[in-house]
């Protein structure tokens, strides 16, 4: 493994970050610290709300990514079930995070979507959070 090597960790926002922010806040401050890159993922549109969101939860990041958003750029048909719900074709959802991933040379993608892990080639950790009583 080279020195020099700049990683790169994928995290999923809904269902991994907002589930644990204060471990993610940690994780992202000391990858970035570290020199290497976090890319955040979301399926919904990027917005301020979001944005803010994650400040206020205190992640770092350098890049991010949305379904939404790169779907939208391609003018694949969007439909919404609520404001803030896109949806599309439901394979081409599934796989746009893992194209994302190839594409950019993530090394480690965190998610909580059991369903995406078939379209990776990158190395795919599935985040499950255990309700504890």
């Amino acid at each position: 493994m080279k020195e020099n090597k700049i990683f790169k960790i994928a995290i999923d926002i809904h269902g991994v970050i907002d589930a644990l922010p204060e471990i993610f806040a940690f994780l992202s401050k000391a990858v970035i610290e570290a020199g290497w890159e976090v890319h955040i993922l979301t399926g919904k549109h990027w917005t301020s709300k979001i944005d803010n969101d994650l400040k206020k939860f205190g992640i770092s990041w350098t890049n991010y990514f949305s379904i939404s958003d790169y779907h939208k750029k391609l003018w694949t048909p969007i439909s919404y079930i609520k404001e803030d719900h896109p949806y599309i074709d439901t394979d081409l959802w599934n796989a746009t995070k893992a194209i994302y991933c190839k594409e950019k040379w993530i090394d480690l993608c965190i998610d909580d979507s059991s369903e995406y892990h078939k379209y990776f080639e990158t190395p795919y950790c599935l985040f499950y959070l255990k309700d504890i009583e």
